[in-house]
């Protein structure tokens, strides 16, 4: 029987949202990791593998969407589950996102509650 944790990806800018949602999804058993940059992001996919990543959409450099994109591209991260999470609660973005192949659309402030429930969607909790 397999018992490892699934792996989520936290990708925010602003390190004190990184560090709340951290907080909240060990808090519930989960393994996070996080990253402050489209960049970093990638990097970290690549290395470390994660089952889901929880993606901002504003960052400076390189936004969400174009780290959306690039997981797309990739043949070996194209399915990997990704949710934007964003301030952004305007219809224009959430079908921006689907139409960049997001699987789910989260606004910020997150609910614990919301969230686990969309990561349930990818992952055993």
């Amino acid at each position: 029987m397999d018992t490892k944790k699934p792996l989520i990806l936290s990708v925010d800018d602003n390190p004190v949202n990184n560090k709340l949602v951290s907080s909240q999804l060990k808090y519930k058993g989960l393994d996070i990791i996080s990253a402050t940059s489209g960049e970093e992001a990638l990097k970290m996919i690549a290395e470390h593998h994660p089952d889901v990543v929880l993606l901002d959409i504003m960052m400076p450099e390189m936004d969400g969407f174009q780290v959306l994109e690039a997981i797309r591209e990739n043949p070996e991260t194209e399915e990997l589950p990704v949710i934007m999470v964003s301030a952004l609660a305007d219809m224009e973005h959430h079908v921006e996102a689907t139409m960049k192949g997001a699987n789910g659309y989260l606004n910020k402030p997150l609910l614990l509650n919301i969230l686990l429930d969309e990561l349930q969607k990818y992952v055993q909790l």
